[in-house]
């Protein structure tokens, strides 16, 4: 048994933000039926590269997931999707400010049809926000929140590498909506949730901002280095990089133990991390020239040998052939009937009595929309109509 079988969600979402989070519920085993133009779709249907045909972007996001296409400037299209809000139990959507309403698929409009639907409503910036009529996107919010400004070198901010302000209104999204749904489990009541994705990117700076509130001054981009540990840092190897993490005090010793420099321990300079950080620069010359002595292997086997946390620096192409990836089954495959083998990564939830399914291939634009209108009872001659009138 899944989770989430039995729920029906609505996804009138595109990009990441949104489409990460209902392929989580999919994966959890809800019924997503994902909301598309007509014409173009998804706009990330149309990144490259190519992977089978769709977009490799697109396959990263949108397994479980049927798609019906619905044009919801046109009457019959947001009578269409009336109709699916009135079964469903979750309706999310990160419609451009406005369109929430230009398409009657606002709160209120919704909860009339529905009144224990979940609607999420992610935006950017949320209703209450002076910048509630600006359209935001991940690097637009990174730079926005403060991550870029705690992000890359101190002469240049650095974009994460991965879209993480999309990811965490995903994340933020997912729990917001599970919460919710447990809520009307027990009291029957719908929710309106509204979700500024700049509030899920601002609440990421955690020790940041609390430290900035501590001290009343502004942390600083270091690039791999961290404010209060060191070493723990990103350091060039004879052939790579390494990753090293002193975290206790009790690492030290073994870390100078793994380097060689066990003399280290008699320097009072070098004693707490609070020496170590005050003398960061002489500190750093010193270990670029040890680390760079040796291959990443070697010091790995040294450091381990000592129980230092540390990590060659992996690559994509790495990481998706590391040994755990493999052992935790966390690269999933997708077979689709007319477009092949896709593969992507997998759910990292692993239930003891429940089960997770990531094996039902992205599907293609409006793939299932004619099954979907006649699970609604239209007929083939209704369904040949709308596809004449650009409806669907």
């Amino acid at each position: 048994m899944q989770p989430l079988e039995g729920i029906t969600v609505v996804d009138a979402t595109q990009a990441l933000v949104g489409p990460f989070a209902t392929q989580t519920l999919g994966d959890l085993g809800a019924e997503v039926l994902k909301i598309e133009h007509p014409t173009h779709g998804d706009l990330t249907r149309s990144f490259t590269p190519e992977y089978n045909e769709l977009s490799a972007y697109f396959v990263s996001l949108n397994r479980n997931k049927r798609s019906l296409t619905l044009d919801l400037t046109s009457d019959e299209g947001q009578d269409i999707l009336h109709e699916l809000l009135e079964k469903a139990d979750v309706f999310i959507q990160n419609f451009s400010p406005g369109d929430a309403e230009k398409f009657n698929a606002d709160y209120d409009t919704v909860a009339e049809l529905n009144d224990e639907i979940i609607y999420c409503d992610v935006s950017g910036y949320g209703e209450d926000s002076p910048y509630s009529d600006q359209k935001a996107f991940d690097i637009v919010l990174q730079g926005r929140s403060g991550i870029m400004g705690v992000t890359g070198t101190e002469d240049q901010p650095a974009r994460v590498g991965i879209s993480v302000s999309d990811i965490a209104g995903a994340m933020t999204s997912l729990y917001a909506i599970t919460t919710a749904l447990y809520h009307r489990e027990r009291t029957g009541e719908g929710e309106h949730i509204q979700l500024a994705m700049l509030d899920s990117s601002f609440q990421f700076l955690l020790y940041h901002v609390t430290t900035f509130f501590a001290t009343g001054e502004n942390p600083q981009r270091m690039g791999t280095r961290h404010p209060n540990l060191m070493p723990y840092q990103a350091f060039e190897t004879a052939d790579g990089f390494l990753v090293v993490g002193v975290i206790s005090e009790g690492h030290w010793e073994p870390f100078c133990r793994a380097i060689d420099h066990e003399e280290w321990l008699a320097r009072e300079e070098y004693a707490t991390f609070t020496d170590r950080v005050s003398n960061r620069a002489e500190l750093d010359q010193a270990l670029d020239e040890i680390f760079a002595q040796r291959t990443t292997e070697e010091w790995m086997d040294r450091l381990n040998a000592e129980g230092v946390p540390s990590t060659p620096l992996n690559t994509v192409e790495d990481i998706v052939n590391d040994p755990h990836i493999e052992a935790t089954n966390m690269i999933t495959e997708m077979e689709h009937p007319d477009l092949g083998t896709f593969q992507a990564p997998g759910n990292p939830v692993n239930f003891e009595g429940l089960e997770t399914d990531t094996s039902q291939a992205p599907p293609m634009l409006g793939e299932h929309t004619d099954e979907i209108l006649a699970e609604l009872g239209y007929s083939d001659e209704e369904i040949s109509r709308f596809q004449s009138d650009k409806v669907v």
